[in-house]
């Protein structure tokens, strides 16, 4: 097989697996793989994920990425607050939330770090349609009881503050109702009493 033919069938999709490839051709020589790798046309992302160079130029690009290289899950923590514009800094690991095993890896095209949690606090998170890829996110409320739930340390206001939070865009974005709600949902006082001291802080 040449690998124009390969590229004409898998072009558009940003990230395929070995899986994938066997669907199309149940004898396909892997070989090719390596091949192609050498020669600069794929890079291995990790195990059986593969892409074309030119496919994932975008941080939503990234974003959906790290979706399918641990499923489930979604992006959250201080790649979140980033995406919010709720903190100053880029941040340099895409950090995602799952409730599988805890990982942490390094690809060509970036590092990504997930979190794991129970199935029951596996909640509030939305899709969005970025530039040309679609992926989940935390939504701004879950954002925050995230890094209060996964960063303990985080209690009284001088921790608040080393985080440089924007807190006119969170005032403006943030649904103060829906955030109670998951409160109920994950009923933990030690953490409710927590956000009340961050609530506090940023004056909502």
């Amino acid at each position: 097989m040449n690998f124009q033919e390969f590229r004409n069938v898998f072009h558009t999709q940003k990230i395929f697996s070995t899986g994938d490839i066997a669907k199309v051709w149940t004898n396909f020589n892997y070989v090719n793989l390596v091949n192609w790798q050498e020669k600069g046309y794929l890079i291995k992302l990790r195990n059986t994920w593969y892409a074309f160079p030119d496919t994932l130029k975008t941080e939503a690009d990234l974003y959906f990425l790290a979706n399918r290289l641990r499923q489930p899950s979604y992006v959250s923590l201080e790649t979140a607050l980033r995406f919010f514009n709720w903190i100053p800094e880029s941040v340099f690991s895409i950090t995602s939330v799952t409730t599988a095993k805890p990982a942490e890896w390094r690809t060509p095209v970036g590092h990504f770090t997930y979190r794991s949690l129970q199935s029951r606090l596996f909640f509030g998170y939305q899709p969005v349609e970025g530039e040309g890829a679609a992926f989940n996110i935390a939504d701004p409320e879950k954002t925050l009881l995230d890094l209060l739930y996964f960063y303990p340390r985080l209690t009284e206001a001088p921790d608040f503050k080393s985080l440089r939070l924007n807190q006119e865009e969170i005032a403006t974005r943030l649904d103060l109702s829906r955030l109670d709600n998951y409160l109920v949902l994950i009923a933990s006082p030690t953490l409710e009493s927590r956000w009340r001291n961050l609530q506090k802080f940023l004056a909502l």
